[in-house]
C-alpha cells in the first residue's frame, strides 16, 4: 500500500470549514481539484466525483464509506475489477486550540497496479490537494 497525504491549519472550527466542505454544489465554484461531487454522501452510496489531475479531468463513481459530520470524510474508488487499483480517499477536519482546526487530506492505493500507479499519479494527486486546501482555507477565512 501506498499512502498519500497533505494538510493544512485552518483559523476556523471544524464546524465552520465542514459547512464550506460538504456544500458539494459550490465545488465548480472555488474547487481546483474535486470539480464536481454529486449524490447522497452517506456510508454505502455511491457519488459522481471528477477530478482535475494535472490537465486531465477523471470521473470517478466511490462509494462512501464513513460519513461523521463534522469530522470525517472517506470513499473507496475502485478502478478496473476490485483488488486491481483501489483507492481509499479520506479527508478528515481535526480542532486545533479553540477556533482552528487541520484539514487532513489523504488516500491509500491498493491493490495489483498500485505500485505502478501511485508513484505515476503521485505528483499530479499531492498538487490538487495542495490547491484543494488552499482554496478552502481561503474560501472559510474569508468567510469569517
Amino acid at each position: 500500500m501506498k499512502e498519500l497525504r497533505t494538510e493544512i491549519e485552518i483559523r476556523a472550527t471544524p464546524e465552520k470549514v465542514w459547512a464550506i466542505f460538504t456544500d458539494f454544489a459550490s465545488y465548480p465554484l472555488w474547487n481546483p481539484f474535486i470539480r464536481k461531487f454529486e449524490g447522497t454522501p452517506a456510508p454505502g452510496e455511491r457519488v459522481a466525483i471528477t477530478l482535475r489531475l494535472g490537465r486531465r479531468m477523471v470521473n470517478l463513481r466511490p462509494t462512501v464509506t464513513v460519513m461523521i459530520a463534522p469530522r470525517r470524510l472517506y470513499w473507496l474508488a475502485r478502478q478496473f475489477l476490485p483488488h486491481l487499483f483501489d483507492v481509499e480517499r479520506r479527508f478528515v477536519l481535526e480542532p486545533v486550540g479553540p477556533s482552528g482546526c487541520r484539514f487532513i487530506q489523504s488516500e491509500t492505493g491498493s491493490g495489483v497496479l498500485a505500485p505502478l500507479l501511485m508513484p505515476l499519479l503521485r505528483r499530479q494527486i499531492l498538487d490538487g490537494y495542495r490547491r484543494l486546501g488552499v482554496a478552502l482555507k481561503e474560501r472559510v477565512e474569508q468567510a469569517g
